[in-house]
């Protein structure tokens, strides 16, 4: 069955907004008196905004609400460890605890099941009975665990390989004959790469049909690339860990589609008003987790609503690309990388008298380096400049270098976070 006609729930997907806009209405509405009710981050959150429960009756009510921020969340969680109260169940009930960069916490657990992935997996083309490297973190981070669980529910098999290894990956893909990736863009370039350097002839001895890829950027070059010297296809999935899939590619690249689990607005990140269709603004969700909801949280992202109708038959909103980010927090290698992330990497080293972190990209690869003033040049940045690095690694979880610079080549009032990438 070609990539372009398989979905996880075709009526769902291809109902009419006459049919979908009631229905999303109810969810929001019954997420947001959950949480009101049971939840103590949102009932303060809300009864601070002046809201009682009555006052929020559908969709229409949507701007009511205050946006939530990352921010937010992890200042929460000072104050009410282990999710800073905007869990709606006992913490002692859920089955996991995952922790993602900067020590977030989030819970997991079995009653809520996101479908979102498996949506997008579809709209790829990935089906029963295909085997699945899934090359995302599963220490600590949920993504990994949520795409293996959406391979299970569409039929698929996934060899849940991890990252880095590179010649054992590139071994495993050739022997299991897998025909499915899951990864960053980045990382398939790099196992290709592996494996033309081990001799391999990329398209008999590596068999891959097909890819979806999330957590950084894909440049169209890069895609070309991939596909070309590999002969399969690449679609890209837009998600957060705390909101799931928000936006997926199918075979048409029309754009990307907002999956029926979740409900989407691009806003004035200023004033969080709704823009229209065209307009560019700040991507912000709400997903219907009972357990942990997730209501009008802000992505920090930038996209418009895309005009028309994919001819894939799927008739829910659809965002065009990512366009940039409305503040300083980037993503590197997957991860997002905060100023106050930065900070606290920094905040022991007295010795030091202004840092900035710069963000380049060579070959396909992102660099991150943290460039560094001392109060007082001299000897022993060698062992300063390593103690850096480590802790780097340990706080943001991803490998970046340290460069000592003179004093003044750093600009006052400069951005704590200067992302010198550029993307077609």
């Amino acid at each position: 069955m070609p990539p372009d006609s398989r979905f996880f729930d075709r009526a769902r997907e291809t109902m009419g907004r006459e049919e979908r806009r009631p229905l999303l209405s109810q969810r929001f509405v019954d997420t947001f008196q959950r949480a009101y009710g049971h939840s103590k981050a949102y009932k303060e959150v809300f009864e601070s905004a002046g809201l009682k429960i009555s006052d929020i009756k559908g969709l229409n009510d949507l701007e009511k609400l205050p946006l939530l921020r990352i921010e937010d969340l992890v200042d929460w969680q000072k104050r009410e460890p282990p999710f800073g109260g905007f869990n709606t169940i006992d913490p002692d009930n859920f089955r996991r605890i995952y922790v993602n960069p900067g020590l977030i916490y989030q819970p997991g657990e079995q009653e809520y099941v996101d479908r979102s992935w498996a949506e997008a997996l579809c709209a790829v083309g990935f089906k029963p009975g295909d085997r699945v490297v899934n090359t995302f973190n599963y220490h600590l981070w949920p993504f990994a665990f949520m795409l293996d669980e959406s391979v299970k529910m569409i039929g698929g098999t996934v060899v849940p390989t991890g990252v880095g290894n590179t010649l054992m990956q590139v071994k495993i893909m050739q022997g299991l004959r897998a025909n499915g990736f899951l990864g960053t863009p980045s990382f398939l370039m790099t196992l290709a790469q592996r494996a033309e350097a081990m001799g391999m002839d990329l398209r008999k001895d590596i068999l891959l049909e097909k890819a979806l890829v999330s957590a950084e950027m894909l440049p169209e070059s890069l895609r070309t690339r991939l596909e070309t010297n590999l002969g399969m296809i690449i679609r890209q999935g837009y998600g957060t860990v705390f909101l799931g899939c928000i936006g997926y590619e199918c075979s048409h690249r029309t754009g990307l589609h907002v999956p029926d689990s979740i409900l989407v607005e691009v806003v004035d990140p200023q004033t969080g008003i709704q823009v229209g269709p065209g307009a560019v603004g700040e991507i912000v969700a709400t997903n219907f987790n009972n357990s942990y909801p997730m209501i009008r949280m802000a992505t920090g992202d930038l996209s418009a609503l895309a005009r028309g109708q994919c001819p894939c038959g799927r008739t829910g909103p659809m965002l065009k690309k990512i366009l940039g980010r409305t503040g300083q927090a980037t993503k590197v290698r997957g991860t997002f990388i905060h100023p106050w992330q930065a900070d606290e990497v920094m905040s022991k080293y007295r010795e030091v008298f202004k840092y900035q972190v710069v963000i380049t990209r060579e070959a396909d690869r992102d660099d991150m380096t943290f460039l560094v003033e001392m109060k007082e040049e001299g000897s022993g940045t060698d062992m300063l400049c390593a103690r850096i690095e480590r802790d780097i690694k340990d706080i943001l979880t991803i490998k970046g270098s340290v460069q000592v610079v003179s004093r003044g080549t750093i600009p006052d009032l400069h951005k704590k976070i200067e992302d010198k990438r550029t993307w077609e």
